[in-house]
């Protein structure tokens, strides 16, 4: 699981200053639930087997876990940073043209996702500071 609520207290409680020297200091600053999109080209054989509809969304069961498995081994896979205010200042991001003006507070899962999300941002040039959960 690349993402997972946590306290606000938590997040605040980061040691400051968040932006070091080397980081540019963002004009706009989000924070959220982060998500990672995975996109990847699949056959009508794979929406069948997961119960999928195409272009629709849902929220994850169970019995859909070895999709993750599935759309990371495929060739094409791309990871996506995600939710509704990363969503929000990747588009702020990419307005703004310089990269590092924009960051993106928000807790992830010490795990693979978690580290192909902060990869996501940075290419997107948005400054990600995730909490890390390290009981994900």
């Amino acid at each position: 699981q690349a993402s997972r609520p946590c306290n606000l207290l938590q997040l605040l409680a980061l040691p400051f200053p968040l932006f070091s020297e080397a980081m540019s200091t963002p004009a706009i600053l989000g924070m959220g639930n982060p998500l990672l999109d995975i996109s990847a080209v699949v056959t009508q054989e794979t929406f069948d087997k997961y119960g999928l509809q195409p272009g629709n969304a849902i929220l994850a069961e169970e019995k859909h876990t070895p999709l993750y498995a599935e759309l990371a081994a495929k060739p094409d896979v791309k990871y996506i940073a995600g939710g509704a205010t990363q969503n929000s200042i990747r588009v702020a991001q990419w307005m703004l043209q310089e990269p590092g003006m924009t960051a993106y507070m928000g807790c992830i899962g010490d795990d693979d996702f978690g580290k192909k999300l902060q990869d996501a941002c940075k290419e997107d040039g948005v400054q990600a500071l995730y909490m890390i959960d390290k009981s994900t």
